[in-house]
């Protein structure tokens, strides 16, 4: 275990200024990991499980890297603007940053968060040592259909609510779960499909569930078939299922020890024949 620094500050990105909290180790940097956060209120209920897993990272070597998506958190630009074109802009400056270290590149990512981690694993000069994905939503459109699914429940209850289609048709704003959605960014959710495997060693992606009489838990026949795919395209894939709350969409903050656990063992694992690498942030350089 190794000691390390929190560093927050702002930077420039294309077309806004938002956070980078990044964790460096103090000894020997053995990779750099970069997270992707998932959308909307989901964003903020998994920033916790993000920073035990930085920490517990970095304790171990590896540096991290997270971020708000143009238009989220705190970001300079307001949601209003926020396309996925944007947002992967984003990730792949981070990705690019760290890259640029010299050494192996995790890619970390929370349900839509996944799909972008997919998608900016292309611009990799090398591939990626792992990707892991929690509770993975790799298809935009599974993220929009949910939203237009509780807003056509809401308007059962309430007609004279908008449409949304017929608010983008319009060329105006609709109101999805608290966010002003533009028809750029519905249509490019929609489009977004990162079902491909990524640009990556290998991968980890899982699931989490509540547990039923002690019954083994097996990942989800879709989980299942995503793994076989990437592996069949050269990516060693694990698809598991874990007993936990879905801590992305609960009131309270809660943790999740076991997937912290296991995405730390699959770093590991994925670092083990890598160990030789130097990352150039070893020596020191200008911020």
């Amino acid at each position: 275990m190794t000691g390390f620094d929190r560093i927050a500050r702002f930077e420039d990105f294309d077309g806004h200024r938002s956070p980078v909290l990044r964790w460096r180790p103090r000894g020997r940097v053995r990779a750099q990991a970069v997270f992707f956060a998932p959308w909307g209120d989901e964003m903020n209920q998994s920033r916790r499980m993000f920073r035990l897993a930085a920490e517990a990272l970095a304790a171990r070597g590896v540096g991290g890297r997270m971020f708000d998506l143009l238009g989220t958190g705190d970001s300079s630009a307001d949601f209003r603007e926020a396309t996925v074109a944007a947002w992967l802009s984003d990730c792949r400056r981070m990705v690019d940053a760290a890259q640029r270290e010299g050494g192996p590149v995790i890619l970390v990512g929370c349900r839509l968060g996944v799909a972008l981690a997919v998608q900016a694993s292309e611009m990799l000069v090398h591939p990626a040592a792992l990707l892991v994905g929690w509770a993975p939503v790799l298809q935009g459109n599974q993220q929009l259909g949910a939203l237009l699914r509780v807003t056509r429940i809401a308007r059962m209850n309430r007609p004279q609510m908008p449409d949304p289609k017929a608010l983008w048709a319009a060329g105006e704003l609709a109101w999805l779960a608290g966010y002003p959605v533009s028809a750029t960014l519905a249509d490019q959710l929609a489009a977004l499909d990162a079902t491909s495997a990524p640009r990556a060693e290998r991968a980890a992606l899982f699931e989490l569930r509540g547990a039923q009489d002690d019954a083994p838990l097996h990942a989800s026949e879709g989980l299942r078939r995503r793994a076989h795919a990437w592996a069949a395209r050269g990516v060693p894939t694990q698809a598991l299922a874990l007993p936990g709350p879905a801590f992305w969409n609960v009131a309270d903050l809660v943790d999740v020890p076991r997937l912290l656990e296991l995405t730390v063992d699959c770093v590991e694992e994925a670092l083990e024949g890598v160990t030789g690498h130097v990352l150039r942030s070893e020596v020191k350089q200008p911020d």
